[in-house]
């Protein structure tokens, strides 16, 4: 047992429990937030040490009595129909209809939002009108012949039992911190979040516990971008009761005020509403979800329908996946992370709303070893700490009376930092006892990189940005090797950014016999830095126009198009390949792609072996390999070069005809709107 665990246990006894209980009990895959799962061991556990045999049949046996698996969903409702009494644990709300009078009871389970429940439980209960609650609940069916049930079948609840209500005493949670170092202290929180501590390093840790700042801190609005498999939602799915995590469809009626049931959306009932997998979603045509939603991320508070103004204090946190190059780095780092995001993600007014941007990209992916196997504190217990410390504003005072700041004269710039520093001094210093050194280092600096992040891409996207280096007074690593970004499409002192018309040679209307034996003089003029624009119907551009300069000398070239897919891109692929420059020696082509199906995998592997033959026959040493999940292109050259085709190597309008010119002279056919970025590694 470590150290900060026997401190754990002598200070906070009861309310400490071993996080690997709860993979070694019986829950199976049933869909239960950890921190029901932790309330649950305790309930069975109270007493013991370790998690028995005898423990884990007794918790086996309460999952499979009441946490049914949702194969079982008409199963349970046919015995409803019998008129049988039904016990389930879920997650239960209430939802209040003032046009139809009356309140209704949500069971997630069974897919049902509009039984019946009894005013007594609703009054015993008021956390069912917000958040919700996890608990037992008896539930019975009224059939249609019951004038209770006006005219239809109705499920009733009869009985609730909320599976625990923490009662918190922050005085003492807050004086027990002194017990710890700070060191300890952040190792503790690492583990009652669930995570491994032993796996990730002090940068890492307080990447981590930044995730929480919005659960601890109201209308702190934080993006995460990550790859995939790096933990982003786990956090906010089973740390908090008070947290919402949605994905898919997001509307105005779910997060703000549903005008038709008159009532309030999740933004006004949760600490935090997480929208995840957000680049996949989609902004309604009215815009109207944009609106509201940069509205409550600058005032907190938003218009909708018969609701008036309404204010709330949930954080949104967004959470997005990106693809990394082979150096775990963002592939569009350089010219904006937001690019490749929906319109209302990429507005610059919007983006500037938000107080931090978390490099998940900088967490590792989650393994078996990532799950804590030490002491921590109880799930439900550390929500609630969250929870009532996030009412606390004298934590705010301290940052404002100590914190100093350099370069930092925008009001959002600062608003955030000191929202973010304000978070993590609740976190890690809960009784504001910090060295001046640890408060900046712990909660200052972090809050400066997450803010500055987003300053950062802000500058990328739009020149009215001015780039600048905020630093605090003592600086870290960050703040001190921080390199001010630049607009993306402006032009950099030794080179130049701009379209076909002004950078690349005049277009020759000289047919070649073919694309394949077009001249490699043409385009190989000296590489810069830039931005090339083409025109929907341009013509006069090449591969070798466009890349031929680039590729010179390039030993090693790193393709990946997810849409080298139908026979015509194949053939681009292949057209490609004939601008490699081998006249010094060998080079290794790369390929990363992906298919439709398995069928499409299968035969589009023997096309590309067919090419890996030929190529070896010209100093071309070719690969491949298929991954379902890239997204973006790119042209990765090991002499320094990257290059990023907005729509890959799939440039060209398809030709009225098989015999025009066009079809044997790219420089003929023409172009699909595009944009090309070409940029030098430093």
């Amino acid at each position: 047992m470590e150290t900060f665990e026997k401190k754990a246990l002598e200070n906070f006894g009861e309310i400490v429990i071993n996080k690997s209980f709860v993979h070694q009990a019986g829950f199976g895959s049933r869909a239960i937030p950890t921190y029901v799962r932790e309330w649950i061991i305790s309930h069975y556990i109270a007493g013991e040490s370790d998690l028995t045999e005898a423990v884990r049949q007794k918790i086996a046996k309460f999952v499979h009595t009441y946490v049914p698996d949702k194969s079982e969903k008409e199963t349970i409702k046919n015995h409803l129909y019998e008129q049988q009494e039904v016990k389930i644990l879920d997650n239960f709300s209430v939802h209040v209809n003032l046009a139809k009078g009356d309140r209704y009871l949500s069971i997630p389970f069974l897919d049902e939002d509009s039984a019946f429940i009894t005013p007594q439980i609703v009054q015993e209960n008021d956390m069912l009108l917000s958040s919700g609650l996890w608990g037992l609940g008896s539930l019975f069916y009224v059939p249609p012949s019951d004038g209770k049930a006006k005219g239809k079948g109705q499920i009733w609840a009869r009985e609730f039992r909320p599976f625990q209500l923490a009662n918190v005493d922050i005085a003492y949670f807050t004086e027990c911190r002194s017990a710890f170092t700070t060191s300890e202290w952040i190792d503790l929180i690492i583990s009652s979040m669930g995570f491994n501590h032993l796996l990730y390093s002090e940068r890492q840790k307080i990447l981590l516990i930044s995730r929480l700042i919005s659960l601890v801190e109201p209308r702190y609005n934080l993006v995460e971008l990550a790859p995939k498999g790096t933990g982003k939602s786990f956090v906010f799915e089973n740390m908090s009761r008070y947290v919402a995590v949605r994905s898919g469809a997001i509307t105005a009626p779910v997060l703000f005020f549903n005008d038709s049931r008159k009532t309030p959306g999740l933004i006004t009932r949760y600490d935090c509403v997480v929208i995840d997998e957000a680049q996949k979603v989609k902004a309604d045509s009215s815009g109207e979800l944009t609106a509201l939603l940069k509205s409550y991320l600058e005032a907190g508070r938003f218009g909708r329908g018969s609701a008036g103004s309404i204010s709330a204090e949930a954080g949104i946190v967004i959470l997005a996946n990106i693809d990394l190059d082979q150096n775990r780095r963002p592939l569009n780092e350089d010219i904006g992370l937001f690019r490749i995001f929906p319109n209302f993600l990429r507005e610059t007014a919007f983006i500037d709303r938000f107080s931090g941007l978390l490099p998940g990209w900088d967490l590792p992916r989650i393994s078996k070893k990532t799950p804590s196997i030490s002491l921590g504190l109880k799930g439900d217990i550390f929500g609630e700490i969250l929870h009532t410390l996030r009412g606390d504003i004298s934590y705010r005072d301290y940052v404002k009376t100590n914190m100093e700041l350099t370069n930092c004269d925008d009001m959002r710039d600062s608003k955030a930092i000191e929202a973010g520093a304000t978070g993590l001094l609740k976190m890690l210093f809960p009784d504001k006892q910090p060295s001046d050194t640890d408060f900046y280092k712990y909660c200052v600096n972090p809050a400066i990189e997450l803010r500055q992040r987003v300053r950062d891409e802000l500058c990328k996207l739009d020149r009215e940005y001015v780039p600048l280096t905020i630093l605090s007074k003592f600086p870290d690593d960050f703040q001190s090797h921080h390199k001010k970004p630049s607009f993306a499409d402006s032009p950099k002192p030794e080179n130049s950014v701009s379209t076909t018309s002004d950078t690349l040679p005049p277009a020759t209307d000289t047919p070649q016999q073919t694309e394949i034996t077009e001249t490699k003089n043409e385009g190989l003029d000296t590489p810069v830095e830039k931005t090339v624009l083409i025109q929907d119907g341009e013509t006069g551009q090449s591969y070798q126009r466009l890349f031929g300069s680039y590729l010179k000398g390039a030993r090693v070239i790193h393709v990946t198009d997810p849409y080298i897919r139908m026979e015509y891109q194949i053939k681009n692929f292949l057209i490609f390949t004939n601008v490699i420059d081998t006249s010094g020696g060998p080079v290794k082509l790369i390929l990363t792609t992906a298919a439709e199906n398995s069928y499409q995998e299968q035969t589009n592997a023997k096309k590309l072996d067919e090419i890996k033959d030929s190529l070896a026959k010209h100093g071309i040493e070719f690969s491949y390999e298929f991954n379902p999940a890239i997204h973006d292109r790119s042209i990765a050259l090991d002499n320094g070069w990257r290059i990023i085709p907005g729509r890959g190597l799939d440039i060209f309008q398809k030709p009225a005809s098989k015999y025009e010119l066009s079809e044997i002279d790219q420089r003929k056919r023409k172009c699909r709107e595009s944009e090309i970025i070409y940029l030098k590694a430093n």
